[in-house]
Formats: structure tokens, C-alpha cells, sequence
């Protein structure tokens, strides 16, 4: 096993440029910063990105969590940020913990437990004094945040995915006063958080909002307080709008289709946001509303939030796409895209290093361009999408679940549309895993364990290959001989066949470990690198039936890495190793030593490709998201 060389050590070094993984997943996980204008502040997975909406090249993250995100909030001044997540996957009980990040240090600042299975919703106080949270398991907590004192918690008859603070009350005291307004079933609480003197502490008391004697049989998803007045929207499609001094319910107005998913208010007007993609503005008062503008997005919005100066907002989408808008007539353009399944396949134009195409699980297949990271093309395919290839004519061939393989052409339009489909062949049954191509053929592997080669122009089938027990992982085409490929399974083979000859030359076997992914060196005898679940990187030599070398995973002797998928480098000097505990590992194949571990991906990675001028790494993980590293050879 080879120990880690140290950094300075290090001929190269990978650093990450960007982190693609906006799923749309869950409410409210989108804030702008409440004193940096530019500054939006969102969840991917387990990791919290906070970007300049101006530049994406400007990230920065914040990591403690070991499952999605579910819930974020900022505090009023910009401090402090609130995060929770669904139940952890390593803890008993399937514990969702709510984190408290210092902003400005980026680092964690305090933790607090007791919901489980998923985290619904966070919000400070105005002043950033108290947290309350509501999770999955029924709880609603309140926590001093200044001193990690547990102010309040209870257990409610259904979960409750809505807590707003409302105005401090005696705000220069000592011991200010605070409103607190919560909801579950069809029920509205206000709750007055005060110090008890005889105590010495706070304490929490409630009272219910009185509704219409026919009553109102509402879910509250999201809400404000506004003055007097409490705003909810409710998976009606409706707004409510609740009077805090009287504790009565004043109104409700129908806005939505699929529920009102999020509310935000600029100035005197509140956003409100629909699962059926309309967002209007409303300005008005108590029971009187007039929509000021309207504009509907092309998925049903899940989090928008208000930028501090008033001037723009930012909707998620849940088919993973983050739009801004103008706050003066809701015109929108695209700011980021994101999958919203596992990410199946990665590929670069061998060709091109100025743009990344990426398929996944939902049928999604993306062109990225990674100047911008906004689309080039976008194909959103019924049958899961399993794998990929960028032909040097832009092309595009992805592999999908339903046996067929199809080609695109890349779109036209700054959205990524217009992309059409050029030809389409059914190519195995249960699924098509790996394709490949040459300008000669076409090469696909599938979960009917067969191997089989296609025309490249007729596309007619020219041979199969039965000789895997199990269903293919990964194909390579030789980079000696055009008319040589391999082939490895879960079978522990890894198999080399000659189409000129029409046969299989060589199968080679593993001692006992799956065959994940192959790769072929550039240098030496061009030998065939193989990964497998036993943290082994077997080098394979045709002319031999044994292995020729080995790397191993650099953790140590008792820890077994299991390792998913691998790629050389354009040079051959080095090779990129995905993990399935999230680990992106980089070695030199010069010295066979691994040189460098890359943290970023919150669940397994799937594929790992180098660009072609190698100043790139792109990574791709079971959590949904994409990573750009950039890579630095010292020196050069």
C-alpha cells in the first residue's frame, strides 16, 4: 500500500471549481444573503454553497452534514446560518441535526438534535437570538442560540412545516419579548416566547387562531409575518392571512395551482410562488390584494427568496433549475441548472474542453457549458438515462434503461433547447450500462451480460459477445489498436476482444473482487487498468493471463476502499479514482503513489473524466450533484 505523499510533495494538485447540485428537492432551501446582495446562499445534498449570483467561478461551501439538506435560514444580520437535513444515515434513530454555521468563519457553531427522519423547517428570531425548528417525528423545538438552552419543545399531533417570528416586543429591554407563529393540520398557534423573572428563564405560552365557525381545512406550507399580519400559503393553492392582535382569521385568496410552496417579501410587495410555476406579486393589506405582476416558470417553484437591496429575486424550480428575476416585472432568466436524479454518466468531447455532457437516472442528459454552467443542450428522455459519449462532431449517444441507445444533436438556444434527435436502435434487453464509439463502430455493454458491436453509419449489428456472466460495468476501445476493446463486469472479468478477427482474445480474471470500471495507461506496454470493490487497481498485459502490477487504496492496512470508477489522464502520467464512500482519489502513475484525496460529493461517485487538456477533472456521485476540480501540475 502506498502511504499519501504530502502536498508539497506533489507533482499536481486537483482543487474544486464548482459544485453543480440544486435538486429542487425541498422547500425553502434557496436564500439570498440579508446583507450581501449578491451573495445567494443554497443547498446541494449535504452541502451548503454559498455563490456570487454574478460569477459562478465564486463558491464557497460549508460541510457537517452526512445527508441532504433539507431546511436553511439566515439570520437577520447575516451571521449566523441555520441548516437541518433528513435522517442521518450512520446515527440510531435516523437523527436529523439542525447545525448553526458562523458565516463569516464558515465553520460550525453549534448543533442541536432531537428531530429525526427529516428537518421541515428552520428560522431564527429577527434578532438571531432563538432558532425554532420542526421536524418529521412530530417536534417543534425552540433553542436559545446564544447560550444552546432548549427554550421550548413539544410534540405535535401531525408534523409542522411552518414556524415565522413576528415582531420583538419591547425591543430595547433587557429581556425583550418575542411572537411566534406555528402551524400543523389545519391549526394556527401564536405563541408569546417571554422571560419569566421567578424562572430565570424563557418561557413559551400559546394561543389559537380563531377561524370561520364553517372552518378552514388547510396544510400551511410557508409563511411571513407582516406587521399584524400573518401570511400563509397553504398546498391548496391559497393565501391566508391571519390577524396577530386579535388571533382571528381575516382571509383566504386562491393565487396557485399545486400549492403555495414559498412566500418573500421586498418592500411593500410579497412574492408568492406556485408548484404549477406562477409567481405574482401581491401589494395590499389584511383582506385587500392586488397582483402588481405575474410571470409562470417552466416547473412548479419550490424556494424564492429576495435579494437585500429589493432589486431581484431567485426561484428554485424543482426540476432543479435556479432562475433570477427582475422584482419589477418578474422577467426571468436561467442561473444555474442541476440534475434531479443520480448522476449516471459523464463525457467530454474528445475534442473540446470547453463543455461537459452529464445524464442521469431521471432521464436528463445536459450539455454544460463550463465557462457559465448554463446549458447548451438539454434532452429530458422518459427512461432513465445510464451512460454517455461526445462524438468529435458534438454528438451526442447515451445509453438509456429501456435497452436503447439514442443520438442527439447539441441544442441552439441559450436555454438548451433545440437539440434533436438524429437516430435511435434497441440495442439489449434489460438496459443498456456503457456505450462507446470509433469512426468505425459502436460498442454497447448491458445488463443482458452481452457485449455487442454496431456500424457506425448503418448501425447495423456486426458481432455479440456472450463471454460475461454478469451485467457489463465498463468498455474502453484500445488507444493502440482501433479495432481492439475491453470489456470488465461484475463477473471479476475483464475480457479483450478483436473485431478484425471477430473473437475474444483474452479473459482475464480477478481473485475475488467485481470488476467497477477500466481504464488503459499511455505509457509502458498500454496496459489495462481495472478497478474493483476490493480497492485494487489491477494492471492487465495482453500478452499475460496474471496481473502485471497493482495499486491499492492509500487508507491503510484493515480499510478497504471500494472503488467505482477510474480514467488516465490525457498525459498518462496520472489517474482519477472514484470511491464509493465519496472519495475522488488521484495518483501518479509515476511513482504509483496516490497524491492527492478530494472530498466534495456527499454518496458514492459513478464516473470520474478527465478534459481533454487536462485542467480538469469532472466528478459525478450518487447524491445527484457534479463537480468540477481544476488541476494544477506544479510547474507547469
Amino acid at each position: 500500500m502506498q502511504a499519501m505523499q504530502g502536498r508539497d510533495e506533489a507533482p499536481a494538485q486537483a482543487e474544486l471549481e464548482h459544485f453543480i447540485g440544486y435538486g429542487g428537492k425541498h422547500l425553502n432551501t434557496v436564500h439570498y444573503h440579508p446583507t450581501q446582495a449578491e451573495t445567494l446562499i443554497y443547498a446541494a445534498a449535504a452541502v451548503i454553497i454559498i455563490e456570487d449570483v454574478n460569477d459562478p467561478h465564486k463558491q464557497e461551501f460549508l460541510r457537517g452534514h452526512d445527508a441532504e439538506v433539507s431546511a436553511i435560514d439566515v439570520s437577520a444580520n447575516g451571521k449566523l446560518v441555520a441548516s437541518g437535513q433528513l435522517g442521518s444515515p450512520t446515527r440510531k434513530g435516523a437523527v436529523a441535526p439542525v447545525v448553526i454555521w458562523d458565516f463569516d468563519n464558515r465553520a460550525i457553531y453549534m448543533e442541536f438534535n432531537g428531530l429525526a427522519h427529516s428537518v421541515l423547517c428552520v428560522r431564527f428570531s429577527p434578532d438571531g437570538r432563538f432558532l425554532v425548528a420542526t421536524g418529521a417525528n412530530q417536534m417543534i423545538f425552540v433553542w436559545d442560540v446564544s447560550t444552546g438552552e432548549q427554550v421550548y419543545s413539544r410534540r405535535t399531533e401531525s408534523p409542522c412545516f411552518l414556524g415565522a417570528w413576528g415582531p420583538i416586543v419591547d425591543a430595547g429591554g433587557r429581556y425583550p419579548s418575542y411572537q411566534l407563529c406555528t402551524t400543523y393540520d389545519s391549526q394556527v398557534f401564536v405563541h408569546s416566547v417571554a422571560f419569566d423573572i421567578r424562572s430565570m428563564c424563557y418561557k413559551l405560552e400559546s394561543e389559537t387562531v380563531q377561524f370561520p365557525s364553517a372552518g378552514l381545512q388547510r396544510k400551511h406550507l410557508c409563511g411571513i409575518v407582516r406587521g399584524d399580519y400573518l401570511i400563509t400559503g397553504t398546498s391548496a393553492g391559497d393565501i391566508c392571512v391571519f390577524n396577530l392582535q386579535s388571533k382571528v382569521f381575516r382571509t383566504a385568496l386562491p393565487v396557485a395551482n399545486n400549492g403555495v410552496q414559498s412566500l418573500t417579501q421586498a418592500g411593500d410587495i410579497i412574492y408568492v410562488a406556485g408548484g404549477d410555476g406562477r409567481i405574482k406579486a401581491l401589494r395590499g393589506d389584511d383582506a385587500h390584494w392586488d397582483v402588481m405582476a405575474e410571470n409562470v416558470l417552466e416547473s412548479g417553484i419550490v424556494a424564492i427568496t429576495a435579494s437585500s437591496d429589493g432589486a431581484e429575486l431567485v426561484a428554485g424550480t424543482k426540476n432543479g433549475k435556479l432562475f433570477r428575476l427582475l422584482t419589477s416585472d418578474l422577467t426571468a432568466t436561467l442561473q444555474g441548472i442541476s440534475h434531479t436524479g443520480e448522476v449516471t454518466g459523464l463525457a467530454f468531447n474528445d475534442s473540446s474542453s470547453e463543455s461537459l455532457c452529464t445524464v442521469s437516472e431521471a432521464g436528463e442528459v445536459f450539455v454544460i457549458d463550463l465557462s457559465d454552467y448554463l446549458p447548451i443542450t438539454t434532452v429530458i428522455g422518459k427512461a432513465p438515462a445510464r451512460t454517455v459519449v461526445v462524438t468529435r462532431q458534438g454528438e451526442i449517444i447515451a445509453g438509456y434503461d429501456d435497452g436503447s441507445v439514442r443520438c442527439w444533436s447539441q441544442g441552439s438556444d441559450k436555454e438548451g433547447r433545440g437539440s434533436q434527435q438524429l437516430w435511435s436502435l434497441n440495442a439489449h434487453r434489460g438496459g443498456v450500462t456503457v456505450v462507446r464509439e470509433s469512426a468505425d463502430f459502436i460498442v454497447t455493454g448491458g445488463n443482458d451480460f452481452a457485449v455487442r458491436f454496431w456500424h457506425r453509419t448503418t448501425r447495423e449489428l456486426l458481432a455479440t459477445f456472450h463471454n460475461h456472466k454478469k451485467p457489463v460495468q465498463d468498455i474502453i476501445i484500445d488507444n493502440m489498436s482501433r479495432h481492439i476493446v475491453h470489456s470488465g463486469a461484475e463477473d471479476r472479468l475483464c475480457v479483450t476482444y478483436d473485431l478484425k478477427q471477430n473473437k475474444a482474445l483474452i479473459q482475464h480474471s480477478t481473485a475475488s473482487s467485481n470488476i467497477t470500471g477500466i481504464t488503459q495507461r499511455k505509457d509502458r506496454e498500454h496496459e489495462v487498468i481495472s478497478a474493483s470493490t476490493d480497492g485494487k487497481m489491477l494492471f492487465w498485459d495482453v500478452d499475460y493471463a496474471d496481473p502485471v502490477g497493482q495499486m491499492e487504496s492509500p487508507d491503510g492496512p484493515g480499510v478497504q476502499s471500494r472503488f467505482r470508477c477510474l480514467e488516465v489522464s490525457p498525459s498518462g502520467r496520472y489517474i482519477a479514482v472514484g470511491t464509493e464512500d465519496a472519495r475522488m482519489l488521484v495518483y501518479d502513475l509515476m511513482a504509483c503513489v496516490c497524491i492527492q484525496e478530494c472530498l466534495g460529493h456527499s454518496q458514492g461517485l459513478v464516473s470520474v473524466r478527465w478534459s481533454p487538456d487536462q485542467k480538469q477533472i469532472a466528478s459525478a456521485g450518487k447524491d445527484g450533484c457534479v463537480i468540477i476540480w481544476n488541476f494544477f501540475e506544479k510547474g507547469g
